[in-house]
């Protein structure tokens, strides 16, 4: 299990979804309406990740004679991120359809294609993964392909046209049809083909393709100096806590040993193995410790300080989130926000002060300090009487970051756009004249939650429940992280 968890969470989102897609649920399908008339659609999947997020696959496709002629992926996206998807594609006459009809125009268009000799765009060598395979397993569904039963090449201008002539004359001579934009009728045929909706579809491709980089933060953090030896009062729990058997998960009976410690001194161990551990890993990684069998030491103490409850540890938590994106990654993966939310809530919600005065710092790493952000948005869904001070110190950190975003100062685009996420959750109108202020920048990075005029709409109408997606007590977080990584 170990190794198999150290895989997943040192994994892309382009490897997980060659390696792991398929073995998702298949969630809603949608394919627009009009494909048989103009030769063109686009049909979406979905995938559903366990905490319920979701993996989406786009396919434009060419039923007349090109097959899959681009394909777009989104990885692990909200059902906010997947509605405002859905939404961009309306103006294409989207409808929710079987996955089998997808699957079977998907596979069958390729097919086709593949008669002539040509192969679906690079793309789709990714985002096939998303799609089951191609097996009986599927029931099949005729579709008519071509127009009148011949290949018909309706191409977007002549480099296009000169493109996959040659290939067409090759596998049929001359018994194919063809047409370019500013042609009445195409050739050898009497059909017209309509490109209002094919220019609407490569439209929205595009913006997908095109959307702006938005600048991030460079990190600069300077490190103290970390132990270079370990010590412990009790050497059997960094045992316990560093055995590859204990890798991701700690049963009831070694939880129940290890808090039956003095509490102080088992958090004195507890920190002193972070501050080691963190010294080993903060400036570089080796390629031997990321190919090493993977130990998650530091989620242990994370969680472990979490049921203390002792806020002396904050600093040294905090210390942690100070780290750059290697350390998280070969730490935590995929994991870093069920780890530390949490604990952060439990360790600091009586101190406001502390997480401001580290969303301050310059230099760090904004997937990083989302945690923060988390962690006071958590405190104000589980504690309706704290919700003034939840926002006031959001508005706060809000105002201080005004002016910032150019200089990516203590923030960027990405940081805000996620921290948007978390003001959405808590249902924070309050704060939308603060927030407009830095999205009037055009810095704040839009494909976290839409634009400020989407954002102002949802929230005024949207109310969740952040809480209930973490655990507090120990054993329930690990029974949850368990199950999340399986």
């Amino acid at each position: 299990m170990a190794k198999q968890y150290n895989k997943q969470k040192s994994l892309t989102p382009q490897e997980y979804i060659r390696s792991k897609a398929r073995k998702l649920p298949i969630g809603k399908c949608y394919m627009t309406t009009d494909w048989e008339k103009c030769g063109e659609g686009i049909a979406l999947v979905t995938r559903i990740h366990p905490q319920g997020t979701f993996t989406i696959g786009i396919y434009l496709i060419d039923t007349f004679c090109l097959g899959v002629k681009e394909s777009r992926w989104k990885f692990s996206i909200d059902n906010y991120e997947l509605e405002e998807v859905i939404r961009d594609f309306e103006r294409c006459n989207f409808s929710k359809v079987s996955y089998k009809e997808v699957h079977n125009l998907i596979y069958g268009s390729v097919a086709f294609a593949e008669e002539v000799g040509i192969q679906p765009n690079k793309s789709f060598e990714l985002t096939r993964y998303i799609l089951e395979e191609d097996t009986e397993d599927i029931p099949l569904i005729e579709y008519n392909y071509g127009k009148g039963g011949k290949h018909f090449l309706c191409a977007k201008d002549k480099i296009e046209l000169s493109e996959y002539i040659p290939k067409l004359k090759k596998a049929l001579g001359d018994d194919f049809l063809f047409s370019l934009p500013m042609m009445e009728e195409p050739k050898r045929g009497d059909e017209y083909i309509d490109n209002k909706t094919t220019d609407a579809i490569l439209s929205t491709m595009n913006y997908l393709k095109n959307q702006p980089k938005i600048q991030e933060e460079k990190y600069s953090f300077i490190n103290p100096e970390f132990p270079s030896k370990l010590e412990v009062k009790h050497k059997w729990l960094a045992d316990m806590l560093y055995s590859p058997d204990n890798s991701i998960y700690m049963n009831d009976n070694d939880l129940e040993k290890i808090l039956s410690v003095t509490h102080d001194e088992l958090r004195k161990d507890l920190e002193n193995i972070i501050l080691y551990e963190t010294g080993q890993t903060c400036n570089s990684i080796s390629e031997e410790k990321w190919n090493n069998e993977y130990y998650s030491v530091l989620l242990h103490c994370i969680l472990l300080l979490g049921e203390i409850g002792d806020k002396n540890s904050l600093n040294i938590i905090l210390l942690t989130l100070c780290q750059n994106s290697d350390f998280f990654d070969f730490h935590f993966g995929d994991i870093t926000n069920e780890v530390y939310i949490p604990t952060l809530y439990k360790l600091g919600k009586q101190h406001l002060d502390d997480f401001m005065h580290y969303m301050q710092i310059p230099g760090l790493y904004s997937f990083a300090r989302i945690n923060i952000s988390g962690a006071i948005a958590l405190l104000g869904n589980r504690e309706p009487e704290r919700r003034k001070d939840v926002i006031e110190w959001f508005r706060t950190l809000l105002n201080f970051y005004d002016g910032k975003l150019d200089t990516c100062q203590s923030c960027d685009g990405l940081l805000i756009g996620m921290m948007t996420e978390h003001l959405l959750d808590l249902h924070a109108t309050e704060l939308l004249p603060e927030l407009k202020i830095l999205y009037d920048t055009g810095l704040v990075d839009e494909e976290c939650c839409g634009d400020f005029d989407e954002i102002s709409r949802e929230m005024k109408r949207h109310k969740s429940s952040l809480h209930s997606n973490y655990k507090l007590n120990i054993n329930e977080r690990y029974k949850e992280l368990k199950r999340w990584i399986n």
